[in-house]
């Protein structure tokens, strides 16, 4: 049997953007394997042909439980092990011996049993600082694991903005190939300067323009407005596609999946008015913020400066995960963002449905990015 197109699985593959975007640069992706039990359903639905394998990455640790799965060989093995242990959200020490640190080791060992071509791993850009209990940097130990089952190792930072997404997403990508060669960054096709529509990357080999970063409103702006609970899971468009991205994303889709707003009191509706661009719940005056639960209607000293911030239309969006749906508010709108705003900040085709509770895109939160 002949193979038609090179293959890739998908490990620790979420709702599966990783694995979509492969898939749209012309590989197969017979294979996710992920422990979340909603992102698993949303493969499956989007996914009608693809081996969704709903388990536990370290519960399948031996080169026979790896190698039996596979009818033909990857050429690519792709995969984001799950960040907490690294990310630079949240409290500013981590715990070095968080288990998730390690689960890299995982993706490792798939590795080294498959020996694919080539592999790509991708991390929170924290990743580079992070240092283990003994004081080695982690992406000294990660690079080094790779590079003894055979690999030439390559670090990129990049920045999703840079590349036509519409939001402001550093990660980190480990690369590595078993030919020994240098691939090297891929070069940007986007200008972070609004300013500057003629922005010049002068590194490329050929000077050429650069595009302007997509900003939110370019990603969300033909989208129904929507009330505090309003919206259906599946509805028609209003309105037609006003930008080369829009038309894209539609990708000839004729139903609008999975905008359906959240449902807000009168008082946090109240809140978010207060709440303008670039700001968040802690910024509102103090009648508006929340109020100390059993506190007899106290108003909380406590606020969180991550917590609903109301987004710019004209900028890139903040990084979204996918917790976004309590993190921010639509720039016009008194509310959160639904799922479907918040995929195409993400980038994922309107015809991309997810499944699960509504405005939610993974079970376990704790485990996103």
């Amino acid at each position: 049997m002949v193979k038609a197109q090179p293959i890739a699985i998908d490990l620790f593959s979420g709702a599966g953007g990783f694995g979509l975007g492969f898939e749209m640069a012309g590989f197969s992706v017979p294979l996710s394997v992920e422990i979340d039990a909603w992102a698993c359903d949303t493969l499956r639905y989007n996914h009608p042909n693809m081996m969704v394998i709903q388990q536990d990455i370290r519960e399948l640790n031996t080169a026979n439980s790896i190698k039996d799965i596979f009818i033909f060989q990857p050429d690519v093995v792709i995969g984001g092990p799950p960040c907490q242990g690294f990310s630079i959200a949240g409290p500013a020490q981590k715990d070095p011996k968080d288990p998730r640190n390690s689960l890299f080791l995982n993706f490792a060992q798939w590795i080294s049993f498959l020996q694919p071509t080539a592999f790509v791993m991708e991390n929170v850009k924290g990743l580079l600082s992070r240092k283990n209990i003994e004081g080695i940097k982690v992406i000294d130990i990660i690079k080094k694991t790779f590079e003894e089952v055979g690999y030439f190792v390559e670090v990129w930072l990049i920045n999703a903005a840079e590349y036509g997404v519409p939001q402001i997403r550093e990660r980190i990508f480990i690369v590595g190939n078993k030919k020994g060669k240098k691939l090297g960054i891929p070069p940007k096709t986007h200008s972070l300067d609004l300013s500057n529509v003629n922005s010049i990357q002068l590194s490329m080999i050929d000077t050429i323009s650069l595009h302007p970063a997509l900003t939110l409103w370019d990603a969300i702006s033909d989208l129904p407005p929507l009330k505090t609970s309003e919206g259906v899971e599946e509805q028609p468009y209003i309105s037609q596609a006003q930008n080369d991205y829009q038309r894209w994303i539609r990708h000839d889709s004729q139903t609008l999946y999975n905008h359906v707003a959240m449902e807000h009191s009168a008082r946090l509706v109240e809140r978010f008015k207060h709440i303008k661009w670039g700001e968040s719940s802690s910024d509102v005056p103090k009648e508006h913020r929340a109020r100390r639960r059993n506190g007899n209607g106290e108003i909380s000293e406590t606020s969180y400066d991550q917590n609903n911030r109301r987004l710019n239309p004209y900028k890139p969006s903040h990084t979204i995960a996918a917790s976004f749906y309590a993190n921010f508010i639509h720039p016009f709108q008194h509310r959160n963002l639904t799922a479907r705003e918040g995929a195409r900040i993400q980038s994922f085709p309107d015809n991309y449905r997810f499944l699960g509770k509504k405005t939610v895109v993974s079970h376990k939160l704790s485990r996103t990015t």
